[in-house]
C-alpha cells in the first residue's frame, strides 16, 4: 500500500479470502497485533494515517463518484477510522478488504455523492459481518473442543475425594472460561 501498487495489494488480500472472494474472517483474525490499526496508530500515527488516506483516495478515485470527498473530509474520515478501530481491534487488512468490497459494489450505495456518514454506515455493515463471523467461529471452536472430552482424564483409579475435587475443579474452570468469553465478547463490542 505504501508504494501505491494496487495489484500487489490485491495479491496480498487474496490470502484473506475464500473461494468466491468472500472474506475469510478467521484468517483476518490471525493477523498479528502489530498490524492492527490501534497498535499501528500507537506506534506511528502519521504512517497509518497516511496509509489510510492513500487507500481511501485510491478507492474513491476508482469509484467514479460524481461528488466525492475533498482532502479535508478524507483526512477527517481517516482519523474517524483510526479512532473507532479499537472498538473491534480492526486490522489494516480488514480495512483494505472492506475498501475492496466497496469499490467492487458489494454494498448498496449511491454514486451521486459520498461523505463520512455514508462511508461509516457501509463500514459498519462490514464490521457487523465480521462480528457475526467471529462469534460463529468461536462457537464452532468451543463445540469442537467440547466434543474432545475432558483433557483432565486419567487411567489410574482415584479416591472419592480426588474425584470430587476433580469435578469441582472442572466446574470452576468451565465457569472461568465462560467469564473470559463474556469479557471478550463485551470487549469486542
Amino acid at each position: 500500500m505504501e508504494a501505491g501498487n494496487k495489484r500487489e495489494v490485491n495479491l496480498i488480500l487474496r490470502q484473506f479470502k475464500i473461494d468466491g472472494g468472500a472474506v475469510n474472517f478467521p484468517a483476518v483474525l490471525s493477523v498479528p497485533m502489530e498490524h492492527r490499526i490501534p497498535m499501528m496508530a500507537k506506534n506511528d500515527f502519521n504512517k497509518i494515517n497516511m496509509l489510510i488516506i492513500g487507500a481511501l483516495t485510491m478507492a474513491f478515485e476508482s469509484m467514479n463518484l460524481k461528488r466525492g470527498m475533498n482532502e479535508m473530509q478524507i483526512l477527517d474520515l481517516s482519523e474517524a477510522i483510526i479512532d473507532t478501530a479499537a472498538e473491534d481491534n480492526l486490522s489494516f487488512e480488514d480495512f483494505m478488504l472492506f475498501l475492496q468490497n466497496m469499490t467492487w459494489g458489494k454494498y448498496e450505495m449511491s454514486y451521486e455523492s459520498f461523505d463520512i456518514p455514508k462511508f461509516m454506515k457501509l463500514f459498519e455493515i462490514y464490521r457487523q459481518q465480521r462480528y457475526e463471523a467471529v462469534m460463529e467461529y468461536r462457537e464452532n471452536q468451543h463445540l469442537e473442543f467440547k466434543g474432545l472430552g475432558s483433557a483432565e482424564r486419567s487411567t489410574k483409579p482415584t479416591t472419592d475425594f480426588e474425584e470430587h475435587l476433580q469435578q469441582y475443579t472442572e466446574k470452576l474452570q468451565a465457569k472461568n472460561d465462560e467469564i473470559k468469553l463474556l469479557r471478550r465478547e463485551a470487549k469486542d463490542k
